[in-house]
């Protein structure tokens, strides 16, 4: 991620000290914003939120499948409007 210092604007650099975050070199403007919401998302919400992208996902797969199954179908030269 590219970040503009929220003080003058300048290119922010990635600083992994102590604490993670950007520092301006021009003004030492140090910021956090990039990180999100600075803090720390649990095991268990990682494991949930992984849980439902793969859900997600394969609705989308099924979606997608049952739309091209539709195309290939017979009739299926037909626009909208069935003609």
């Amino acid at each position: 991620m590219r970040c503009a210092c929220p003080n003058c604007g300048t290119y922010m650099v990635h600083s992994e000290s102590m604490s993670l975050g950007c520092v301006c070199p021009q003004c030492a403007t140090r910021c956090k914003m990039c990180l999100g919401t600075n803090s720390v998302v649990p095991r268990e919400d990682l494991a949930q939120i992984a849980s439902r992208l793969a859900y997600i996902s394969q609705i989308t797969e099924e979606n997608e499948d049952e739309r091209l199954s539709a195309e290939d179908a017979p009739g299926a030269d037909n626009d909208e409007y069935g003609d």
